[in-house]
């Protein structure tokens, strides 16, 4: 718990920006899942179960949203995804 605790600590000031190809309505071509997100979190150098990131459902749109990542049964950190336009 403490090594997830600390894990949670550091996450907690991260952000994740997710570029995308838009449509002309700013609709994505696809979604942001959950692996994504582990994903981009990997570049920042977090080894993070995709398992572990509670995305409800896959982001369709620009948005800024926060998303639950459950280290621990008891430790849980609210992180910043943003999903940006590709090429803007």
């Amino acid at each position: 718990q403490k090594v997830a605790q600390a894990i949670a600590d550091r996450l907690a000031s991260v952000e994740v920006e997710i570029a995308r190809k838009v449509g002309a309505t700013d609709t994505l071509f696809g979604s942001v899942t959950n692996a994504d997100i582990a994903e981009a979190l990997a570049a920042k150098g977090f080894d993070i179960d995709r398992r572990t990131i509670a995305l409800s459902e896959p982001i369709k749109k620009l948005s800024e949203t926060t998303v639950p990542v459950k280290l621990h049964r008891d430790v849980v950190v609210q992180l910043k995804v943003k999903v940006v336009a590709e090429g803007r």
